[in-house]
């Protein structure tokens, strides 16, 4: 009697030991990809703060220069005040070309490399344009003392720390994620739950030559 029990023991913990092990690894595969997905979140909405500060900045850039365009009369402040426009729409023109690859694509381009790729780019794009617009509103010492321009400013830059901070966090959920469904035996249980390879937020190793946003 004692022995029959004991070999059903034995059949049914080799039969369940597996099954707890597969529901472990499988767990830990899901608790890690929703890192990712709550990393990626987290750099999102730092992306779309971003976007929202622009437009502000853009309204009170535009009052100004309206200002501007009634009172200047010398061709030199006229160029100047082109310059500022200019440099203002290439800001413009950069944000919407990254807001329209996070529009088109959503979650889904943290498994696509190029897409992410791609954004990185685009956001990189507007950090450049941040900095040329910036480098331009020096030369504009009224625009410079505006309250409203010296608060937009300063959100603006503490949102590039936060973006910085954001990506690199991303990526760190990333590599622990994607070293994890390569690992055997998770592997397998990664193979038929679905679980896929998220892709870096990271600058094409062919276009790493723009230098970062940097203000002053």
């Amino acid at each position: 009697m004692n022995k029959g029990i004991s070999g059903l023991l034995a059949v049914a913990l080799f039969l369940i030991a597996p099954l707890i092990l597969w529901m472990w690894l499988h767990n830990s595969l899901v608790t890690k990809e929703e890192t990712v997905f709550e990393a990626w979140a987290q750099t999102e909405s730092n992306l779309e703060r971003r976007a929202d500060l622009i437009p502000a900045l853009v309204e009170t850039v535009s009052r100004y220069l309206r200002h501007e365009a009634e009172t200047l009369t010398s061709v030199t402040a006229q160029r100047g005040a082109a310059s500022l426009a200019q440099a203002l729409d290439e800001l413009i023109a950069a944000q919407k070309a990254s807001a329209d690859i996070v529009g088109e694509e959503g979650s889904d381009v943290i498994s696509d490399e190029a897409e992410l790729a791609a954004l990185y780019a685009a956001q990189e794009r507007v950090g450049q344009r941040m900095h040329s617009f910036l480098a331009v509103a020096e030369s504009y010492p009224e625009l410079r003392s505006s309250d409203q321009f010296l608060e937009l400013q300063a959100q603006l830059e503490g949102t590039e720390n936060r973006i910085n901070v954001a990506r690199m966090r991303f990526n760190e959920a990333v590599s622990t994620y994607n070293a994890a469904i390569r690992r055997l035996p998770a592997s397998l249980v990664a193979g038929a739950g679905g679980f896929e390879r998220k892709a870096y937020f990271q600058a094409d190793p062919e276009a790493r030559e723009e230098p970062e946003l940097a203000f002053d």
